[in-house]
């Protein structure tokens, strides 16, 4: 009976073999990690408008529902959405907020670490009306963790000037009562206080939670 013996296979031909082999598992592993490098890159934002390269915030000072000052250096740590708004707001103020917070509460279904999750501040560009208690109980009535702040017009345009958002005050009707026109983005920011990007209006709630899941993965 015929049987096959390596040991019949000049070396010379077993060395050729062997390195053919190494090759082509080199090539393989190559390959393997190429794709895997490509898949990761880049991500592809769904709604968002990401910057070419990150913004760093410059130094403004307003202040939060509780009277403190709130800073650029209360924008760390995390990923913060900065919206621009006033509380008599009849329809994108609110239905935004809405919105935002839907897709936080999303998120949370999510199991998106709470630390994770992004911080929401709400910047309103009505000081006169809006301050103290009242801002603070607008905001935490679509979610408790939201933020508010404010300030007169001169430190408010310390931050607007920075994101490129803008406010008007209209003339008041004969009841005194009068509205203001903002522009409607979210500002995104990184948790080293740089503007990386922006929401732009309309937003659709399934891909701004795609584009915060992403976020939340880069922690």
């Amino acid at each position: 009976m015929y049987r096959h013996h390596c040991s019949h296979i000049p070396l010379q031909v077993q060395g050729k073999a062997l390195i053919i082999v190494l090759v082509a598992v080199a090539a393989m592993l190559g390959g393997l990690t190429a794709s895997r490098f490509l898949l990761q890159e880049p991500v592809e934002f769904r709604a968002a408008s990401m910057f070419p390269e990150p913004r760093q915030l410059q130094p403004f000072e307003l202040v939060d529902g509780n009277g403190q000052p709130f800073t650029e250096a209360d924008l760390t740590d995390r990923y913060t959405l900065v919206f621009f708004g006033f509380t008599n707001c009849p329809d994108i103020c609110p239905d935004t907020l809405n919105q935002v917070a839907e897709a936080k509460r999303r998120l949370e279904l999510m199991r998106v670490e709470q630390s994770n999750l992004p911080r929401v501040v709400f910047v309103s560009v009505d000081p006169e009306r809006d301050e103290g208690q009242a801002m603070l109980d607008y905001v935490t009535w679509f979610d408790d963790d939201f933020k508010a702040i404010t300030g007169s017009d001169e430190a408010l345009q310390e931050l607007t000037r920075q994101v490129g958002a803008l406010y008007v005050r209209m003339a008041p009707d004969e009841s005194g009562f009068y509205s203001v026109d903002h522009s409607g983005m979210i500002v995104i920011i990184d948790p080293e206080a740089q503007m990386i990007g922006r929401f732009a209006q309309p937003i659709d709630t399934e891909s701004m939670v795609a584009d915060l899941f992403e976020l939340s993965r880069r922690g």
